[in-house]
């Protein structure tokens, strides 16, 4: 039995079907690289309340994988007016965190987005003083006081993911060590009850993602 190839030649079938892998690839790749682009693994994110605490805090966010990230904060104390404890304070504080997202919030596509735990490290180092009255300044005097603490903090949260909105709201308990605060107010956290090493935070922030 002789057998016949059809009208097309092998290598024309071969070149043909070479062509249609190629165009699927590239359609494939274009996929690939619009999926990539939405997904965003950094953010900026301020602490909106800390100026009326009289701090300025700003946090950079890096995800690792799927579901890790690393932050960091550095914070101007004094940028910012203490409408709360009325003290003249002037310094730095510095925080790093290590976070894991337990349950990612899947419609951001992001793996910065979801809830989390993270164990944070925070350091405040600070002059203080209370603020001097608008009225006849020159009649009171005040010695400013120093305040070098640092804590350990366990935390949770969450964080809102909406296109490059980002929402974050957190909490956490840890110990805590130093040189204490008559007011009671480190800039990132309190101690409760006041003389103790126990430290507790929370708050929320804002930024951006990209």
């Amino acid at each position: 039995m002789n057998f016949r190839y059809p009208h097309k030649s092998p290598s024309k079938l071969v070149a043909l079907i070479f062509l249609m892998l190629v165009q699927l690839c590239f359609v494939q790749a274009q996929s690939d690289a619009s999926l990539c682009a939405k997904v965003r693994k950094n953010d900026l994110k301020f602490t909106i309340l800390s100026i009326g605490s009289g701090s300025s805090r700003l946090t950079y966010e890096r995800a690792f994988g799927s579901n890790m990230s690393a932050e960091l904060t550095l914070g101007m104390i004094g940028w910012g007016y203490d409408f709360l404890h009325h003290l003249d304070s002037k310094g730095f504080l510095i925080k790093a965190a290590y976070k894991w997202n337990l349950i990612p919030m899947k419609s951001a596509n992001s793996p910065l987005a979801g809830f989390y735990v993270k164990p944070e490290l925070v350091f405040v180092n600070f002059d203080y003083a209370p603020m001097q009255p608008k009225t006849k300044p020159q009649q009171t005097t005040y010695s400013p006081k120093h305040t070098t603490h640092a804590a350990l903090l366990a935390e949770c949260g969450y964080q809102l993911l909406l296109k490059w909105f980002v929402f974050d709201v957190d909490c956490g308990v840890g110990p805590a060590l130093g040189t204490g605060n008559d007011e009671n107010y480190y800039h990132s956290f309190m101690l409760l009850p006041r003389d103790s090493w126990a430290a507790f935070t929370a708050g929320f922030r804002v930024g951006v993602a990209f």
